[in-house]
């Protein structure tokens, strides 16, 4: 897999603005202080992510309390990877709106994500918590080990959540 953002803290910074403020589709662009809805704990987040091509729901709102669709998650990320979404191969996913089928493909060339089965990528479910770390450890190359103290992290999703802890990009929704 190539490297595509290559100091640690670009990486960290990225990462942490994903996960911090994924909560996105795209309606109309705007800085986060625009936003009714995000508070000062999200403002730096959701600033850097805006300023760097994400939209919020409404020109008022941005969404933090929303649950995002994979396929919009999708988008996000291989635009904040700057992956080549013209050049990858099909996925041969059978339910990706065109307008994100490069990115799709994008992610799966390069072994960040899968579907849900051989056809399907799940486009119109939410992205789950475990799955939006697994993207975002092998998206940014996250390494590192920290316990989780959670109890509710199936093993599939343990290691890109201890990588994630260990850069300090999450810290869960609570202690178990």
């Amino acid at each position: 897999m190539k490297k595509y953002v290559k100091s640690r803290s670009s990486r960290f910074l990225i990462a942490s603005a994903l996960a911090v403020g994924f909560l996105i589709t795209s309606v109309q662009s705007a800085s986060a202080q625009s936003f009714t809805d995000v508070s000062a704990k999200y403002a730096e987040a959701v600033s850097f992510l805006t300023e760097n091509g994400a939209q919020g729901l409404t020109e008022r709102t941005f969404g933090v309390n929303e649950e995002i669709k994979r396929v919009d998650a999708a988008v996000l990320i291989a635009n904040m990877l700057k992956l080549d979404s013209e050049k990858a191969p099909a996925s041969g996913f059978t339910d990706v709106p065109k307008r994100a089928e490069g990115a799709v493909n994008a992610l799966k060339a390069e072994g960040i994500t899968s579907g849900k089965t051989k056809t399907s990528f799940g486009s119109a479910n939410s992205i789950t918590r475990g799955e939006l770390a697994l993207w975002l450890q092998k998206g940014f190359q996250l390494t590192g080990e920290e316990s989780a103290p959670f109890t509710d992290v199936s093993p599939r999703y343990k290691s890109a959540v201890s990588a994630l802890l260990a850069n300090r990009i999450t810290n869960g929704i609570s202690n178990h």
